[in-house]
């Protein structure tokens, strides 16, 4: 086995990175309000449908940089059948280009958001059921200050080389 560091981010992939995270981090802090209330509360019609809005809004943000990760970084673009799912999948494994995104302890939560994202955008709000999206909801924030680290650890290992990919001797 020889051992051969990642090559450098691209800058401009980088910046489209950190671009969707602060948006996330905006989107957040705007719903915040929202939020702290159906910790306590549990929404009437008119706050269920905004923080499923919310919640496919985040999932949204989230996806765009895994679609910026895999066109520019793998070289993959899926659109075909199930690419939602496999775009997710691919981000738990690393690539000859990159380490993993995530960890498998975000595989569910990230499932999770991205299922409820297909939910929301065919379906109408009266079907929405808070017991079923409220665990998304009210730990949104926590659940993104994880997300929101292992996406700042895997520039980090593109950047610095942290990390090493295992090549096979030839």
């Amino acid at each position: 086995m020889v051992l051969e560091n990642f090559g450098k981010l691209d800058e401009i992939i980088k910046k489209k990175i950190e671009f969707e995270i602060s948006q996330l981090d905006e989107h957040l802090s705007k719903s915040s309000v929202l939020v702290k209330k159906c910790a306590s509360q549990e929404p009437d019609y008119v706050e269920l449908c905004a923080a499923g809005s919310i919640l496919q809004s985040f999932y949204n943000g989230i996806e765009n940089i895994l679609l910026v990760i895999s066109k520019n970084i793998d070289g993959t673009i899926l659109r075909q059948g199930k690419w939602h799912s496999e775009l997710l999948s691919s981000m738990f494994n690393p690539t000859e280009n990159r380490p993993a995104v995530f960890s498998e302890s975000l595989h569910s939560i990230l499932t999770d958001y991205m299922n409820f994202r297909h939910f929301f955008r065919h379906s109408y709000g009266y079907s929405m059921k808070w017991e079923k999206l409220s665990h998304l909801f009210i730990n949104i924030n926590s659940n993104w200050e994880r997300i929101e680290k292992e996406l700042i650890d895997f520039i980090a290992k593109m950047e610095g080389g942290n990390v090493q990919k295992v090549l096979p001797v030839q």
